[in-house]
C-alpha cells in the first residue's frame, strides 16, 4: 500500500516535453550500447519512471481534473496540452532499440512469449502520424468538455445530461418521453458544432491507419485492442451468435417487460424501466454507497477491505453528483508514481450508480493487483477485450451484499440489473456492427450513419418501436450522445466479450465462491503479461467468442431467472 496522501493535494507539474524526448533518446541510446541483459532490465526501469513520474502522471492528473469540473479552463487547457504533448512524444526508437537488442531472447526468457508482441505491437502502432494521433486525442477531449456543458430546459428547471437519466427510468410514462425529447433537442440544437466533430474523427483514424500502413481503421483497432490469432470473422461470428443464441430469451424477457408495466407495446422509451413502480433506488446517497461498499469489499477479502479503505482514506474516487462533471460514464484510470487507481462517476439516484460504482472499482482492484507484480509498462494494460472482466464481474459479486445498497430493493436490483446485463451483450454487439458501418462506409454524412445506428439497432431489437422520438433519433439525437461511436470506436465488443465471462466466474461463485475468487484474483493480477485467450486460461475461462458460448450463457440465465 501507498505512502497516505490526498488526490486534492497532488501536485501538477507542467510536463517539459522537450526536455523528456531528450531523455528518450538518451535512453534509447543507452540501451543500443548496454552490454548485458541486467543493464538493459535496469535502463528500461529508468526509462519507464521517467514517463511514469512525469508524462504519465500528469496526462492522467489533468484528464482528472478537467472530468471532475468542466468549468475549470485551467485543467481543460492542461489536459489537453498534456495529452497531446504525451501522443507526440515519439518512444518508437526506443521500443526497436528493444527489439534489435541482442538480449531479447533473455528479455522473452524473463517476460513470456508475450513480450515481443507487445513492443511490436506498439512500433507497428506508431511508426508514423503521431499529429494525427494527438490531434485526434484532443478533439475527444474537446467532445466530452462539450458534451458536459449542455443544458437540458424541462419543465422551468434547467438540468446537466446528468440528471436527466432518472427522469430516463420514470414510473411516469409521459415524463420518460418528454425527458427523452428535451435531452435530444438540446444536443441537437449543438448538432452544427458536434457532427463534424464526429466526421473529423471518422478521417482522422482512417488516416492514422493509413500512416502506419493498415488497409483499414478495422485492422489499426484490432491491433491496437490487443486482437491477436483472432479478428473480424470472429468478432463477426459472436454477434451472429447473439442474435442466434440471446436474441430469443431477450425477445420473452421483452415480453415479460411489457406485462409488468402494463402497456399494450413496449416502445423505445421504456426500455430502462423494468418495473411497474419503478427500477430499484439506493439508499443512503454517495455516503450509504461508500459505507455499503466498504463492508461489501471487507467481506469478500481483508486486503480488498484494506485496499477500498486507502482509496476513501485518499481521495481516490469522486462519485458526488455534479452538473460540471461529464455524464453518463464512469471511469477508472492509474495515476501511476505508486499511487492507487482513481474513480470516477457522477451519481444520479438510480440504480446505476451501484453498478457503476462496484463496475470502476473493479477495474481498480485489477489495477492495483497488477502494479503488485512490478510487470514493465509494456504490460500495464490487460488485453482490452479481458480489461473488462473484472468490471463486469464485480457487478454480479455485488448480489449477495444489495441489500446493503438498495434495502428492500434489493431483490428488485438483482432481477433488473441481470436482465439488463444480458440486454447489453446485445447494444453492445449493435454498438460494434454500427462501429463496423461507419469504417467501412468512412463518407458517409452524419445524418446516414444516424439512419445506419437506427437500422441495425432493429436487428438486435426486432420489435423497436421509436414512436414520437423516431424524427430525433434519425437527425441524430442519440448518436450526438454517444460516447462510445466518439470516443472508444471498435471497443464495446469488449463489454460484451466481458459480460459473458463474468457470467461464467458469477455462476462459479454460487457453487464454490472461494474457487471463485482464486480464478478473480489470477485474472486480475495477469495484467498484460499473456494474450486474450491466455489471460483467460488463468482463471479457467474460454474465449467468449467461442462457439456455444452464448448458448450456454443463455441456458444458465434461463436458469438463474427461473424461466
Amino acid at each position: 500500500m501507498t505512502e497516505p496522501y490526498r488526490f486534492s493535494e497532488l501536485p501538477y507539474v507542467p510536463t517539459d516535453f522537450t526536455a523528456a524526448a531528450a531523455r528518450l533518446k538518451e535512453y534509447t541510446e543507452k540501451i543500443r550500447a548496454a552490454r548485458s541483459v541486467e543493464e538493459v532490465l535496469a535502463i528500461d526501469a529508468e526509462c519507464d519512471a521517467m514517463i511514469d513520474d512525469g508524462a504519465g502522471y500528469a496526462a492522467t492528473l489533468t484528464y482528472i481534473r478537467s472530468s471532475l469540473d468542466c468549468t475549470d479552463e485551467f485543467y481543460a487547457e492542461a489536459a489537453q496540452t498534456e495529452a497531446m504533448g504525451l501522443e507526440l512524444l515519439d518512444q518508437t526508437p526506443y521500443l526497436q532499440a528493444l527489439l534489435d537488442s541482442p538480449f531479447l531472447p533473455e528479455l522473452e526468457e524473463k517476460f513470456g512469449p508475450e513480450y515481443c508482441p507487445r513492443l511490436e505491437r506498439q512500433v507497428r502502432l506508431r511508426s508514423a502520424g503521431l499529429e494525427l494521433l494527438a490531434k485526434e486525442q484532443a478533439m475527444i477531449n474537446q467532445y466530452q468538455q462539450k458534451k458536459a456543458m449542455i443544458k437540458v430546459p424541462f419543465r422551468g428547471e434547467t438540468h446537466s445530461e446528468a440528471e436527466m437519466y432518472a427522469l430516463f427510468d420514470s414510473p411516469d410514462r409521459q415524463t420518460r418521453i418528454d425527458a427523452r425529447k428535451a435531452t435530444f433537442e438540446a444536443f441537437l440544437a449543438q448538432k452544427d458544432d458536434l457532427a463534424p466533430m464526429l466526421l473529423e474523427l471518422i478521417d482522422l483514424r482512417c488516416q492514422i491507419a493509413k500512416a502506419n500502413g493498415f488497409d483499414s481503421y478495422l485492422d489499426y483497432a484490432n491491433v491496437s485492442y490487443f486482437r491477436r490469432g483472432y479478428g473480424e470473422a470472429e468478432l463477426t461470428a459472436f454477434c451472429e451468435q447473439v442474435k442466434t443464441d440471446l436474441m430469443p430469451l431477450l425477445a420473452q424477457l421483452r415480453e415479460e417487460q411489457r406485462r409488468e408495466l402494463g402497456v399494450d407495446k413496449l416502445m423505445v422509451y421504456d426500455l430502462s424501466v423494468r418495473f411497474r413502480d419503478g427500477n430499484a433506488v439506493p439508499i443512503g446517497g454517495t455516503a450509504g454507497l461508500t459505507e455499503a461498499s466498504q463492508k461489501m469489499y471487507d467481506s469478500l477479502s481483508p486486503e480488498f477491505g484494506k485496499f477500498f479503505r486507502a482509496m476513501i482514506e485518499s481521495e481516490s474516487f469522486s462519485v458526488d453528483p455534479s452538473p460540471n462533471k461529464i455524464a453518463g460514464m464512469g471511469f477508472c484510470t492509474v495515476l501511476r508514481r505508486g499511487l492507487l487507481p482513481f474513480v470516477f462517476g457522477n451519481c444520479n439516484g438510480t440504480d446505476t450508480d451501484v453498478s457503476v460504482f462496484t463496475h470502476e472499482i473493479g477495474h481498480a482492484w485489477q489495477g492495483y493487483r497488477t502494479g503488485q507484480q512490478n510487470y514493465p509498462d509494456i504490460f500495464r494494460d490487460m488485453a482490452l477485450d479481458a480489461v473488462e472482466i473484472p468490471s463486469k464481474t464485480m457487478e454480479l459479486f455485488a448480489y449477495p451484499y444489495a441489500e446493503g445498497f438498495f434495502g428492500a430493493d434489493a431483490e428488485k436490483f438483482r432481477q433488473g440489473h441481470f436482465r439488463e446485463a444480458l440486454r447489453e451483450i446485445a447494444a453492445y454487439c449493435s454498438l460494434h456492427e454500427l462501429n463496423t458501418w461507419i469504417y467501412t462506409h468512412p463518407g458517409a454524412s452524419f445524418d446516414e450513419i444516424a439512419a445506419a445506428g437506427a437500422e441495425i439497432e432493429k436487428l438486435y431489437e426486432p420489435r423497436l418501436d421509436y414512436g414520437e422520438l423516431e424524427p430525433y433519433i434519425l437527425r441524430g439525437g442519440a448518436l450526438l450522445r454517444n460516447l462510445a461511436v466518439y470516443g472508444l470506436p471498435r471497443y464495446v465488443i469488449s463489454y460484451a466479450l466481458s459480460e459473458m465471462c463474468a457470467m461464467d466466474l458469477f455462476a462459479r461463485r454460487a457453487k464454490d465462491p472461494a474457487a471463485a475468487w482464486d480464478a478473480y484474483e489470477k485474472l486480475c493480477a495477469s495484467g498484460g503479461s499473456r494474450s486474450y485467450p491466455e489471460t483467460l486460461r488463468q482463471a479457467g475461462l474460454s474465449p467468449a467468442y467461442a462457439p456455444g458460448s452464448v448458448k450456454k450463457v443463455a441456458d444458465f440465465a434461463r436458469e438463474y431467472l427461473k424461466l
